[in-house]
């Protein structure tokens, strides 16, 4: 039987002090976040039987002998960074515990030396590896073999053995926010500069295929492209998501998500040949933008636009378009019409003359809707429902506002998430546009959440709340938890596999809670056989591994994928009269 004790440090628990110091002690229910840096020491006790010889000592009645071992160690550990990160400050992914590698990283040696318990002390640094300086940065898209070293953030990290390592190359699988790599130590000394980024891990693809199409359907190995780069679209499962809306390719609407569904597999070009003169499109801009500056590899992003002088009797100027991420970084550093300028730019056309100021906005294609203009949206509101309407006001000089519903279920829980607020790209997932509004504001009767009261009485069921004399709401689940109780070892019901005496056995006791059903939030954090609701309409977090992706916004019971973490948990009952 081998039984796991955490227990914090102290300075009593070490003597000499070495290199590997410990971080400060980890303490459930403290809010980390990525990077943050802690120790555990954990006692792990070996009991074995074995024959012996009646009478001998430590022999008991039975004829064997019981033999305890213990032996303690401390480890560092780092919260990972990214979407993981989140988990660090949940108990129940404490750093040695069942999920602790989902959120936490463990340093490869052990640590000693006191912790220090005072807020003020500063963590100790981990050990310096065995190498002199840093090695290679890590570089996602790389192939790494097992046992491949790179650095990132002053750490030195080893490349797990075959076959994870395949995954150390991967989106999703950098340093410090998985299990495929190991930190070896820390790292001094500056890296070599290598100049200009030269992209040199990216393959060249050849001509560019086609860009990448919402509602397609793609299979494993597809190709798309999208900025100068080529996406291939990953193995099933993965790949069921690679023509959903949100896993476009490099889509800043919805972050990183597009890494589940693609991985880059090289970088595309082609050159543009006019079949006549180059002319600009007057519909996108009018005159020539500003002339190009030389500057650093931030002087530019994508889609910037420049004007350069390619003739100067009489003279003659083109449009340039700065290519996306990552061959922007050149945009600022080679002239589009020097060496090297084709890597960042992309021709427009010709242009004259300069651009002309823009005119205020005009509302000719949607139209006018009566009864003056509803409230402003307050993104502190959480109690939009479908149906409701808010103003937004898109221009102060002259004064223009909008008016927005919001869309029915099961669209209407982003109405309450800012992030699809009237005036962001993403409006369109939780509300339809009706018009513009003019004159007064109308007073409106703000939104009618569900009123989930409590209950005249306690249901016999909910056994927690009737022992603790509590109440329980209108909506509420069932949940089962189980403790470990001390019991006298006597007792039928006690466990007692030792033969012990007194009460120094333990068992499990189940006690059914009975917890609110409450609206969603995706700031919460969530475990599995949680239930929430958006509106009436009850969600229930499924069970590991697809309850990670439960706090996830992306995967919210009003997404289109809210299956692959929630399942519908039918709907609550109507209010209390």
């Amino acid at each position: 039987m081998i039984k796991i004790e955490s227990i914090a440090l102290t300075a009593a628990l070490f003597g000499a002090t070495h290199a590997a110091g410990c971080f400060p002690a980890y303490v459930s229910g403290t809010e980390y976040d990525s990077g943050d840096q802690v120790s555990v020491t954990s006692t792990v006790t070996t009991t074995t039987t074995e024959q012996c010889e009646l009478n001998s000592a430590g022999c008991g009645p039975s004829g064997f002998k019981t033999t305890t071992t213990s032996v303690t160690s401390s480890y560092n550990y780092q919260c990972v960074d990214g979407a993981y990160g989140v988990y660090c400050k949940s108990p129940d992914f404490n750093p040695d515990g069942i999920h602790g590698s989902v959120a936490w990283t463990q340093e490869s040696a052990e640590c000693t030396g006191a912790a220090g318990s005072q807020a003020t002390t500063t963590a100790a640094p981990p050990q310096p590896w065995s190498g002199a300086g840093c090695p290679e940065a890590y570089a996602a898209g790389t192939s790494y073999d097992a046992a491949d070293t790179v650095s990132s953030g002053g750490l030195v990290y080893e490349c797990a053995a075959a076959p994870n390592n395949l995954f150390c190359g991967q989106a999703g699988y950098e340093p410090g926010t998985g299990d495929v790599w190991t930190i070896l130590g820390s790292c001094t000394g500056s890296m070599a500069p290598t100049g200009s980024p030269a992209f040199t891990t990216l393959t060249d693809m050849g001509g560019c295929p086609s860009k990448w199409a919402a509602g397609a359907t793609y299979e494993e190995g597809d190709k798309v492209s999208s900025g100068g780069l080529v996406f291939e679209c990953r193995a099933f499962p993965f790949s069921s998501h690679c023509g959903q809306a949100g896993y476009e390719p490099i889509s800043e609407a919805n972050g990183e998500a597009w890494k589940d569904a693609w991985t880059v597999a090289g970088y595309c070009d082609g050159t543009i040949s006019p079949t006549s003169a180059p002319s600009f499109d007057p519909a996108n801009v009018s005159g020539c933008p500003v002339a190009w500056a030389a500057g650093n590899q931030d002087a530019y992003v994508g889609d910037d636009l420049v004007s350069v002088v390619v003739q100067t009797t009489p003279e003659v100027k083109f449009v340039y378009k700065c290519k996306d991420w990552p061959f922007s970084g050149f945009c600022g550093q080679f002239s589009p019409i020097a060496d090297g300028g084709d890597q960042g730019w992309e021709i427009v056309g010709k242009c004259e003359g300069s651009i002309s100021p823009t005119s205020s906005p005009t509302f000719d294609s949607v139209s006018l809707v009566s009864g003056g203009c509803p409230g402003v949206y307050d993104k502190a509101n959480t109690s939009y429902e479908a149906g409701d309407a808010v103003s937004y006001v898109a221009s102060t000089s002259p004064p223009r506002t909008l008016v927005y519903e919001c869309k029915p279920y099961p669209y209407n829980g982003y109405c309450n998430n800012e992030a699809f607020a009237p005036g962001t790209d993403n409006v369109a997932t939780g509300w339809d546009l009706k018009g513009y509004c003019e004159g007064t504001i109308s007073p409106t009767v703000s939104p009618t959440a569900y009123a989930n009261d409590p209950l005249a009485s306690v249901p016999a069921e909910c056994e927690a709340e009737t022992a603790a004399s509590g109440s329980v709401d209108t909506c509420y689940y069932t949940k089962d938890v189980t403790t470990e109780e001390s019991c006298t070892c006597s007792d039928s019901d006690c466990p007692n596999p030792n033969g012990l005496t007194g009460t120094a056995c333990t068992k499990e006791v189940t006690v059914t809670h009975c917890p609110t059903v409450a609206s969603y939030s995706a700031t919460a954090t969530y475990a599995a056989g949680d239930v929430v609701r958006v509106g009436t309409k009850r969600f229930k977090c499924k069970e590991w591994p697809f309850y990670l992706w439960c706090g996830n916004a992306y995967y919210a019971p009003t997404g289109e994928d809210y299956g692959d973490a929630w399942s519908t948990d039918g709907d609550c009952p109507p209010p209390l009269p």
